[in-house]
C-alpha cells in the first residue's frame, strides 16, 4: 500500500494561511499599517481604489529594508522581531509571526518598493501568487511602499463573498482609525479612488479623536487617568447622555494595540450602569499599559483578541478609573483645548475701564404697522407715527377653533389620523389601557390583546416610509438655518449614496466637503432634536441591516430609519390617539411582526385566560 500523507506545496500552504489572516481587504489594510508603524515612520499614506479591490497601497518612510531582506519578508515566518519563543511574552512591536505579507503575496498581485537610508539604491519585487516575477534594483524614497492589487484574484470564491464597496470600505476605515488613534504622534492620511478622505497630523490624543470622528465630538469626552504599579489607564470616555444603542465608537487598547476583551470592555459600561438606558453603549478611548510579560496576544491568527495574566485586577483599576472620571468631571467644568486667549478680557489694556453695555429701544416700535386684513401684505409706517393692529378677520378663524375637539389636534400632530372606512373591527368598541406607555391592553373580538407599542409605531412608520420611498415622497420643511452635520469618510460615502432615498423621506442634504453636509431641509410636521444622531444612527442601522437583511435598498433605508425613530415615540396621552394609533395598525399591510422580526401583538382567549387561575 502506497504511502498518502505528503507535504503540501508552499503556495497552497500561503493561501490556507491566508484564509485565516486575510478575511477581506481590511485585512491587508491591518497588516501593512502595522508593519509600516513597526518600522519606524514618521508619515503613513494609505491609498485604495474600489474598497480594496483593485489597489491597497501602503507608503512610509520608515526604515526600509535591505535587497536580500526584502525577498526574505515573503516567506512565511519569516520575522526580525522574534528569536525564541521567550520573546512571545515581551512584545513590544504591532507584529511577530511572519505569516501576514507571506498569506498576502499568495492571494494578489505585491509589488513592494523599499530603501534604507544609508543606501544608493532601493529594491523593487513583483510577486504573483507567491511566485517572485521581478526582483530587480531601483531608484525610490527613504522606506517602504508596498502596493496590493487585484486581492483574491486566484481565489474567485473569497471574491465573491466580499460586500458592497461602502461597506468594504468601512471596514478599512475602521482599521486605519485602530492604528491612527493609538499613534497620535505619527502624521497618517487615507485617499479612496483619488480624493483625499482624512488627513491627520501629528497632535494629541483629544485633537485625534475629533480629527477623526468630527467637530461634534470636541465637548463629548472626559479624560481618564489612573497610573499604579501594575498599569496606567489613559484616555478618554464620552458623557452618558451621549450614549448610543451602537457599539460604533469604542476603542480600547493594550500597549498601544486595538483589542476586544469582554470582561473589560464590560467594566467600561458597568461604570455607566446608573446612568445610561438599558441596550445604550457609551463611547471610550482606552488605553492600558501593562508589562507585556502579563499579556499573551497569541491566541488568534488576528491578534485582536487577547488574554490577560490578571483579568479581575484590570478590571476592578478599569471600573473604578471610569466611575472616578465621571463622577469627577460631572462637578468640574471643562477647558476645550481649542480656547483662544485673544478673547480673555484679562487681555485688555491696562487702565481700559469694563463698562456694562447698554441696550437701545424704541418705545413707540411696533412691529405690526399694517391697515389691512390678516389675509393681506403689511405696509410699512413710520417708526415715530403710531400704529395699530388690524383683528378683524379674526374672529370667524376663532370659530372655527372653538368647534374643534382639541384631543383630535394632539392625534394630528402625531400623524395618526383616522381612516374614514376600514375592514378591520372598529376601534370605537374597542376598551383598552395603557401601562408604562409601552404596552396597550384593549379587548379585541373578545379577546384580551397586548399590542407592543414601539414594536407597533416601527411597522406603522417601516410602511410608511416605504410607500415614500415607492411613490409618495414626504414633503420636504425647509430649515430656516440649516445643520451641518459631521461624519466619518465611510459613512459620508453611504450617505452621498442615499441621498435620492433621503430626499424622499424628508431630509434634504447638502454636500459641504467630504466629510461635511448641511440638512437643508426635513419631513414637514416633524421636529428633529439632533440630525446629528438621526442621520448618523440611520447610517449605521442601514449599514448593519446589510449584513442581517439581503432586502433591496429602499427596504434597507425604510427599515433602517423606522428602526432608528420607533423609540423616539411621543406619548399616547389621550383615547382619540390610541384609538388613531390603532388604526394606523389595521391599515398596515403586516400588523403582528415588526420589519426587524420582533413580536407587536399577543392574544389570550377567556379560556386561555381560565386556565392561568387552574393552576
Amino acid at each position: 500500500m502506497s504511502d498518502i500523507i505528503h507535504l503540501l506545496p508552499d503556495a497552497v500552504a500561503n493561501q490556507i494561511a491566508a484564509g485565516e489572516v486575510i478575511q477581506r481587504p481590511a485585512s491587508v489594510v491591518k497588516e501593512l499599517l502595522e508593519n509600516a508603524v513597526d518600522a519606524g515612520a514618521n508619515n503613513i499614506q494609505l491609498i485604495v481604489k474600489d474598497a480594496g479591490r483593485t489597489l491597497i497601497q501602503v507608503v512610509d518612510d520608515g526604515k526600509g529594508m535591505s535587497f536580500k531582506d526584502a525577498r526574505l519578508c515573503f516567506e512565511r515566518h519569516a520575522t526580525s522581531k522574534l528569536n525564541t519563543a521567550d520573546d512571545l511574552f515581551r512584545l513590544t512591536t504591532k507584529g511577530f509571526r511572519g505569516e501576514a505579507l507571506a498569506s498576502i503575496a499568495a492571494i494578489a498581485h505585491v509589488e513592494l518598493k523599499t530603501k534604507m537610508a544609508d543606501e544608493n539604491t532601493g529594491t523593487q519585487l513583483l510577486i504573483e501568487g507567491s511566485e517572485v516575477k521581478e526582483h530587480t534594483m531601483t531608484a525610490c524614497n527613504d522606506g517602504t511602499s508596498i502596493s496590493v492589487k487585484n486581492l483574491f484574484f486566484n481565489v474567485p470564491a473569497r471574491r465573491n463573498f466580499l460586500k458592497s464597496d461602502s461597506v468594504e470600505f468601512s471596514h478599512i476605515e475602521e482599521e486605519f482609525y485602530r492604528v491612527s488613534l493609538t499613534h497620535c504622534n505619527l502624521s497618517f492620511s487615507l485617499f479612496h479612488n483619488g480624493k483625499a478622505v482624512l488627513q491627520l497630523k501629528p497632535s494629541n490624543l483629544k485633537i485625534r479623536i475629533v480629527s477623526v470622528f468630527g467637530d461634534h465630538f470636541k465637548d463629548k469626552l472626559y479624560p481618564i487617568e489612573q497610573n499604579t504599579d501594575f498599569m496606567n489607564i489613559s484616555g478618554f470616555i464620552a458623557k452618558p447622555e451621549n450614549a448610543k444603542k451602537k457599539k460604533s465608537e469604542q476603542y480600547m487598547f493594550i500597549n498601544n494595540r486595538y483589542v476586544r476583551h469582554p470582561l473589560l470592555n464590560f467594566a467600561v459600561e458597568n461604570a455607566y450602569s446608573e446612568l445610561i438606558p438599558d441596550g445604550y453603549k457609551p463611547a471610550y478611548f482606552i488605553n492600558i499599559d501593562v508589562d507585556p510579560s502579563t499579556i499573551d496576544i497569541n491566541i488568534s491568527p488576528t491578534k485582536v483578541e487577547v488574554k490577560l495574566q490578571d483579568e479581575r485586577l484590570v478590571y476592578g483599576f478599569l471600573n473604578s478609573t471610569v466611575k472616578k472620571s465621571i463622577g469627577q468631571m460631572a462637578l468640574t467644568p471643562q477647558i476645550d483645548f481649542d480656547y483662544e486667549p485673544g478673547m480673555d478680557v484679562t487681555n485688555l489694556p491696562p487702565g481700559t475701564a469694563l463698562r456694562q453695555p447698554e441696550v437701545r429701544h424704541d418705545p413707540n416700535y411696533n412691529p405690526f404697522h399694517s391697515q389691512s386684513s390678516c389675509g393681506s401684505s403689511m405696509h410699512k409706517s413710520s417708526m415715530s407715527g403710531s400704529t395699530k393692529f388690524d383683528t378683524s378677520g379674526w374672529s370667524d378663524f376663532l370659530k372655527g377653533l372653538q368647534t374643534e375637539n382639541v384631543e383630535s389636534k394632539s392625534v394630528e400632530n402625531l400623524k395618526f389620523d383616522l381612516p374614514e372606512s376600514t375592514n378591520e373591527p372598529d376601534v370605537e368598541d374597542y376598551k383598552f389601557i395603557t401601562i408604562d406607555n409601552k404596552f396597550i391592553v384593549a379587548q379585541i373580538n373578545n379577546n384580551l390583546t397586548l399590542v407592543h407599542i414601539a414594536n407597533a409605531y416601527e411597522r406603522i412608520l417601516y410602511e410608511k416610509y416605504l410607500s415614500a420611498l415607492q411613490s409618495k415622497p414626504i414633503g420636504v420643511q425647509q430649515s430656516l438655518f440649516p445643520e451641518t452635520i459631521t461624519l466619518t469618510a465611510a459613512k459620508a460615502e453611504m450617505l452621498n449614496d442615499l441621498k435620492p432615498e433621503l430626499q424622499s423621506l424628508g431630509y434634504e442634504l447638502e454636500s459641504i466637503d467630504a466629510t461635511h453636509f448641511a440638512v437643508n431641509g426635513t419631513p414637514d410636521g416633524e421636529t428633529e432634536d439632533n440630525l446629528q444622531d438621526v442621520i448618523d444612527s440611520f447610517l449605521e442601522s442601514y449599514r448593519t441591516n446589510i449584513f442581517l437583511h439581503h432586502s433591496g435598498k429602499n427596504e434597507n433605508a425604510a427599515m433602517s430609519l423606522a428602526k432608528q425613530k420607533c423609540h423616539r415615540f411621543t406619548f399616547l396621552n389621550s383615547t382619540l390617539e390610541i384609538k388613531g394609533f390603532l388604526r394606523q395598525l389595521m391599515e398596515c399591510q403586516i400588523q403582528n411582526v415588526s420589519p426587524s422580526g420582533k413580536k407587536i401583538i399577543h392574544q389570550w382567549a377567556p379560556t386561555d385566560l381560565l386556565s392561568l387561575f387552574d393552576k
